[in-house]
């Protein structure tokens, strides 16, 4: 995978397994992802699980 390094992605959908695994990618690959989920609970700690420099944070959808 390329380098993302400021970039910004948002991936819709990270609380089930392909959010979360595309999520880690996209951190491991240095980009700053928003993480967008239903629940915040179900994402709340995925941030601090991929980016040790905490550039990935949850966004609360809302229906």
């Amino acid at each position: 995978m390329p380098r993302f390094t400021d970039r910004t992605v948002i991936i819709t959908g990270a609380a089930g397994a392909l959010g979360v695994g595309t999520v880690r990618r996209f951190a491991a690959a240095d980009a700053r992802v928003v993480i967008g989920a239903r629940q915040r609970e179900q994402v709340a700690d995925l941030p601090s699980s991929t980016s040790p420099v905490n550039r990935t944070g949850p966004l609360p959808c809302h229906r």
